[in-house]
């Protein structure tokens, strides 16, 4: 028979054990819900940043939009010195700022161009992409795999634009040099376009202008270096005199449509990037073509 101290003070232990395991249990279950629940604080937050973060860079998209429309209300020449050429640093906003800039793409060579006038198969012997070749140091039969995969691609997806890098993928390019020459001097656009001689550098003039040479065209473009061509008769007199009078005019223009812009919005911890391919017609208001998240991006 237990002496009735000793079952006390057995009982005494016994709910001291269990209240010190009910504490502790209470204890971890407070620190898992507070866990949890800063855990989700956090999750929230990095959601509103988001979708701040990205209200913001449309927001700016818009603006660039209305700074090509005042741009061309305004002057009918486009040129390296006008404001909208400057990257524009981080700008503050409420917690948080944001960056970009706008880059002009009629001062690369088109390739879409070189596409026949029907869904014809591109010819290796054509004049235009021998030239093209030429001058991107880029070989003929790598320029034409690309342009049957943009003409494949607007069969399945018509009234589709996809980017340069995108179609180099897809035509399955992997010359390193093909790649980086036609990523530095080409572009694909929707339509076929002129060549802006405020922009182009030595490879877009002698894949645009038949007889051009590179010595010739290192000339015109350190011609305006100093001051833009204002109008034809200038970038004209800037040329070869043997090349005057036989320059295509659909291959040269002042004024550009098409243009990316890049964003970069920061919003609290959230930081990404977006960009969007715009075409200016007239004085209107540019049409956003495509956007999309930057893969360089961070969020």
């Amino acid at each position: 028979m237990k002496h009735p101290a000793r079952a006390s003070l057995h009982q005494t232990g016994m709910a001291l054990i269990v209240a010190l395991l009910v504490v502790a249990m209470v204890a971890a279950m407070s620190l898992l819900f507070t866990s949890r629940q800063q855990l989700w604080m956090r999750q929230l937050e990095n959601r509103n940043g988001f979708t701040t973060a990205t209200m913001i860079a449309f927001a700016a998209i818009d603006m660039t939009r209305l700074t090509l429309r005042d741009d061309a209300r305004n002057t009918k020449v486009d040129h390296l010195l006008e404001p909208w050429t400057i990257p524009i640093p981080p700008i503050a906003v409420e917690e948080g700022h944001i960056a970009g800039r706008l880059r002009e793409l009629q001062g690369r060579f088109n390739l879409a161009n070189l596409l026949p006038a029907s869904d014809a198969t591109l010819k290796e012997d054509d004049p235009g992409l021998l030239r093209a070749s030429r001058a991107l140091g880029v070989s003929t039969g790598d320029i034409a795999k690309l342009l049957q995969a943009f003409q494949d691609l607007r069969k399945q997806e018509p009234g589709s634009t996809p980017e340069l890098a995108e179609l180099l993928e897809r035509a399955g390019l992997q010359s390193d040099s093909s790649q980086a020459a036609l990523l530095q001097h080409a572009v694909i656009l929707p339509e076929t376009t002129p060549v802006n001689a405020n922009f182009a550098d030595a490879e877009a003039l002698q894949a645009s202008i038949a007889g051009l040479s590179s010595g010739d065209a290192s000339a015109v473009i350190a011609r305006r270096a100093s001051k833009p061509f204002m109008n034809m008769d200038e970038f004209r007199e800037a040329l070869p005199a043997g090349l005057r009078a036989t320059l295509k005019e659909d291959a040269i223009t002042l004024q550009s449509r098409y243009f990316i812009v890049e964003i970069d919005a920061w919003f609290n911890q959230v930081h990404l990037g977006y960009e969007a391919q715009l075409r200016r017609d007239g004085t209107n208001m540019p049409e956003v073509l495509w956007s999309r998240r930057s893969s360089f991006a961070d969020s």
